[in-house]
């Protein structure tokens, strides 16, 4: 979810301020059926071996005044990664990188969500050096990158993280198959036409070096020199019946027509995933099925890096009853809104300090007025 809306609430409402950033970004994980996720995870660990006694109200009671989450003024902070690490393939052994980064922050006693993404190209220091804020986890030694990870964004945010969890492709599509697929509407049909094809990234479609040089010599587009590596994937208006596959490509692709092709796009289309999974997870057809439940706790536990233990997601699950999720707030963290929405980064043109890479910093040189920014939207009444 790195580039969303921006929801800010309004006289009881909540209104949308739109963040685009255009551009192609390979090889980058830009979806989040993370919150829809973890609330599917924290079903199967609350009602497995146990379903028709979850629903008794006297036992739900006394378990929610047994709930001890982590706090900080009334507030539970929690870090959601999602990487592309994937376990098989041409990918499976290079480094991972947190190409989703965002901070879900619940108030226990407001009730409320507030989301914050951060960008992965901002420019970050930790004990390993400077470098982008997704490869933080990355460059850190074994088993150290969460917590290294957290230390950067509390000191970014000015806020504790309590708890992280990191999710990869390969849970995204698992839990949506295992879920039976979702129903998603698509607003507006579109074609990509260079959706990559997993695995096939060093592929030379059959030409030999000197053939795809004078191709490229020749102005040749990389989706002409390499054909092979790439499949079009089309997405008609209306409701749809999406498999974890079909889902994957609908919140990845980034070069589709009619005005799909940019991150805010994207994010429209992760937002409609996350609530899709959201529904599944949660309707009666799943609760009362114990198999389904574990397959999602097992998929959980062999796909997810995190600390939140049994405890924790029983607490996490017994205060989302409580939280209204269509009233969640976003946040973005970017270079080109007005700043009382976000827009507290700036890309410098002279790259020679950050190794000649595009980077975003704090336009005030430090995170004072990001702090603030974040204090506004999690007690100052959004």
């Amino acid at each position: 979810m790195k580039y969303m809306d921006m929801c800010k609430k309004t006289n009881g409402t909540v209104s949308t301020i739109r963040n685009e950033r255009g551009g192609s970004q390979t090889k980058t994980l830009k979806f989040i059926g993370v919150i829809g996720l973890v609330a599917a995870v924290a079903v199967a660990f609350v009602f497995k071996d146990k379903i028709l006694a979850a629903f008794n109200p006297i036992s739900v009671v006394a378990t929610i005044a047994g709930t001890n989450l982590k706090e900080t003024d009334g507030r539970t902070n929690v870090l959601i990664l999602g990487s592309d690490r994937r376990v098989a393939g041409a990918e499976s052994g290079r480094p991972v990188l947190t190409d989703t980064i965002l901070v879900a922050s619940i108030g226990k006693v407001d009730k409320d969500v507030v989301l914050i993404s951060l960008p992965r190209d901002l420019w970050v220091k930790d004990l390993n050096g400077s470098h982008k804020i997704n490869s933080v986890y990355a460059f850190s030694k074994g088993g150290e990158g969460a917590d290294n990870l957290r230390a950067v964004l509390q000191d970014v945010l000015g806020i504790p993280i309590h708890y992280h969890v990191m999710v990869s492709f390969d849970l995204f599509q698992e839990i949506i198959d295992i879920l039976g697929g979702v129903e998603v509407t698509v607003d507006t049909s579109f074609t990509d036409y260079a959706y990559p094809i997993e695995n096939m990234e060093d592929n030379k479609c059959g030409r030999t070096d000197e053939e795809i040089k004078k191709m490229g010599e020749e102005g040749k587009s990389e989706l002409e020199i390499y054909f092979c590596r790439y499949e079009k994937i089309v997405f008609n208006q209306g409701v749809q019946s999406m498999n974890g596959d079909t889902a994957l490509k609908f919140v990845r692709s980034r070069h589709g027509t009619n005005n799909e092709n940019t991150d805010f796009a994207r994010s429209r289309r992760q937002q409609k995933i996350i609530t899709a999974i959201k529904n599944k997870s949660l309707s009666i057809q799943t609760l009362v099925n114990p198999t389904k439940l574990k397959n999602l706790y097992d998929a959980y536990a062999q796909n997810t890096d995190t600390d939140i233990d049994f405890g924790a997601v029983n607490s996490f699950y017994l205060l989302s009853q409580q939280i209204n999720f269509d009233r969640v707030v976003s946040v973005v963290l970017d270079d080109r809104s007005p700043a009382d929405q976000g827009g507290l980064l700036y890309a410098p043109g002279d790259k020679t300090l950050y190794n000649g890479q595009y980077v975003l910093i704090p336009q005030t040189g430090d995170y004072v007025q990001i702090h603030a920014f974040v204090q506004r939207y999690l007690f100052g009444g959004k």
